[in-house]
């Protein structure tokens, strides 16, 4: 993978992709993203609440530029947060950078001015950067440095939106396909109604219930996924 050299860059789990995104309300998103990891476009930040899908979708992005033999990183700055900020020196020339959570550091000049640097240097090579937050970049909480608070704002910006319920269980139902799992109605019900409603927690939970049907050659029916899930 590119960036072996560059320690901040990490290895992207294999899960992430554009396709098994279950876009809903994000379709727009979605849509922008794909051109981005084509070569299109120049700064692009996404924002919505945890468990939106920012995170896959930056990993998407990277993985999608990667099987382009384009040179991309994904960036996951809210692990890193307490590093150097000279972490991120080495990325400057990449054709895509993807920095996840990068609210996580900006109230910190350090690494504010990095982060400046770092868009600028992108930019000046042809690069792209794809960027996510919680909050729209004219909400965010940034250290007084005016010139990386415009940069933000000028970059295309989507925001994400959870899924709802109805948005869930298709997401559910599409994803256990995938897997070769059939889940009954009730069962998905009952995880709407009993687990975090948050796509991670539900696709977590899905991960556990496939390898628990796997082990023990099990349809996965309600009382079942209540076993499982039950076990903590």
């Amino acid at each position: 993978m590119i960036g072996e050299q560059l320690p901040l860059s990490v290895q992207l789990p294999d899960a992430a992709s554009f396709d098994n995104f279950h876009a809903g309300p994000n379709a727009q998103a979605l849509a922008a993203l794909r051109e981005l990891g084509e070569g299109d476009g120049s700064t692009t930040l996404i924002h919505g609440p945890r468990g939106c899908g920012k995170t896959h979708l930056l990993q998407a992005t990277s993985r999608d530029a990667l099987s382009r033999r384009a040179r991309a990183a994904y960036l996951p700055l809210g692990s890193f947060a307490a590093e150097d900020p000279a972490v991120l020196h080495g990325f400057e020339t990449m054709d895509l950078v993807c920095v996840d959570d990068v609210d996580a550091p900006l109230q910190d000049r350090n690494w504010a001015q990095a982060l400046l640097r770092l868009l600028d240097a992108v930019k000046s090579h042809g690069g792209r950067c794809l960027l996510s937050a919680a909050l729209p970049p004219d909400r965010l909480a940034i250290a007084r440095l005016p010139d990386l608070r415009t940069r933000l704002c000028a970059a295309a910006s989507f925001p994400l939106r959870a899924l709802d319920d109805d948005a869930h269980a298709a997401m559910l139902k599409s994803r256990a396909q995938r897997l070769g799992l059939e889940l009954p109605y009730e069962t998905i019900h009952w995880m709407l109604t009993h687990l975090p409603r948050d796509t991670a927690s539900l696709l977590t939970a899905l991960a556990r219930i496939d390898r628990a049907a796997l082990a023990a050659r099990r349809r996965p029916t309600l009382p079942f996924v209540q076993q499982v899930l039950a076990g903590g």
